[in-house]
């Protein structure tokens, strides 16, 4: 961890700006600018100890295709590293989710598979959720428990980072054997078992694997050359340009919420960025930066990734309350999860589409409005406790100024 204050100082003496676009001139703007700098500096002053951050990397587009503002502040690793830039990688978790569920409806828009079909029709080696439909499992109506949430994955992930999994061994950490006894839910329950089950849908019905399906049919058409996507460990041409990784999260897993210490502890402190990521597959095994994750999304959301039939149906929702259809979040239903994308209404700036992905080391997530067209990505690279992440209010304080 950090050691003093001096740390704070040099980290916040790294902060530097990119204007794209942007007519510097403006004193409105020039004022503005100021304030994003503000924001993402006392971030990283202020919270850095606690969440166990070194740099920051924010991307916030006020339209497209333009005016964009890129802040980047600290370095690649807690001893050091390198300045942090728009060019820095970083694992986005779950936000790989909305490839899957894109990738999907890709292919049920080319007739090869309906998402109301069961992964009994395609997986028929799982019976226990036969009458499970992609759908369900994209929703994450699905009930099926969680793999990451298994104590005996948990402890083998943290003790061997460099291990690797098939989807059909991370399946099985959450499949009904005599070994394996995890409670099935009911409503909405989120679990990254549906989306590596997804995974393996896509690699049939395409006849390819996953990831040369997700770049034929979503990568390559939109342009994202800072995205990636890998079924073990990545490429060095790839972990050079990642910033270290640091796992802080001592909580204990859903299945044991009484324990005397996380099945995860062997990982606390660690830096994962050379870490196996086959253990988060489709669920969230892609890497990028804010800069191409914005492209990504204003894609999606403009119908350049999707037909209409097929992006009306990854935009309906869900209540994360009761796992029943709402036509939109409110102060009655606060969250919804359509497929692979969160709608959240927050009363100080309304109604927004988001997602953070995490990852065992990094935090990743957006904040778009439709009503306002400014679009807000940011990463940083660590996995603190859930009651000391303070980052997405962060990028909502961004999103709130660069909306004003």
């Amino acid at each position: 961890m950090f050691k003093h204050s001096n740390e704070f100082a040099r980290l916040r003496s790294t902060l530097s700006i990119a204007l794209l676009s942007l007519a510097l001139a403006s004193p409105i703007y020039a004022q503005s600018i100021a304030d994003y700098r503000e924001i993402v500096d006392a971030y990283l002053t202020e919270r850095g100890e606690a969440e166990g951050v070194s740099g920051v990397s924010v991307y916030v587009s006020l339209g497209d295709p333009g005016p964009a503002v890129e802040l980047f502040a600290g370095v690649t690793e807690r001893d050091g590293g390198m300045p942090v830039t728009g060019d820095t990688l970083f694992q986005i978790g779950s936000n790989t989710k909305a490839f899957t569920a894109a990738l999907l409806l890709a292919l049920e828009a080319e007739g090869r598979l309906d998402i109301d079909q069961t992964v009994g029709d395609w997986l028929p080696l799982y019976p226990a959720w036969g009458d499970v439909t992609i759908r369900r499992l994209l929703n994450m109506t699905s009930g099926i428990p969680n793999y990451t949430e298994s104590p005996v994955w948990m402890r083998l992930a943290a003790q061997d980072p460099s291990r690797h999994y098939t989807p059909e061994d991370l399946i099985d950490f959450a499949y009904p054997s005599p070994t394996v006894d995890l409670p099935p839910n009911e409503g909405w329950f989120y679990s990254n078992t549906n989306y590596i089950l997804a995974g393996m849908i896509a690699e049939k019905a395409a006849g390819m694997p996953y990831g040369e399906a997700l770049r034929l049919r979503l990568l390559v058409p939109v342009g994202l050359n800072e995205t990636f996507y890998e079924p073990m460990s990545y490429p060095t041409a790839v972990t050079d340009r990642m910033a270290s990784g640091y796992f802080e999260d001592t909580a204990c897993s859903f299945y044991e919420p009484d324990c005397k210490e996380s099945a995860s502890a062997a990982l606390l402190g660690q830096d994962v960025r050379l870490a196996d990521v086959s253990w988060a597959g489709a669920a969230g095994g892609m890497v990028s930066t804010p800069r191409d994750l914005a492209r990504w999304i204003r894609a999606l959301f403009a119908g350049k990734v999707l037909p209409p039939e097929q992006l009306e149906e990854m935009l309906s929702l869900v209540s994360e309350d009761t796992g029943e259809p709402i036509p939109q979040a409110s102060t009655e239903a606060a969250k919804g999860f359509s497929l692979g994308l969160v709608q959240t209404f927050r009363p100080e700036v309304g109604r927004l589409w988001f997602y953070q992905g995490e990852t065992q080391g990094y935090r990743f997530a957006f904040l778009f409005s439709l009503r306002t067209d400014v679009l807000v990505v940011g990463a940083t690279n660590s996995h603190p406790l859930a009651e000391e992440d303070q980052f997405v209010p962060v990028l909502v304080k961004l999103y709130a100024l660069a909306a004003h």
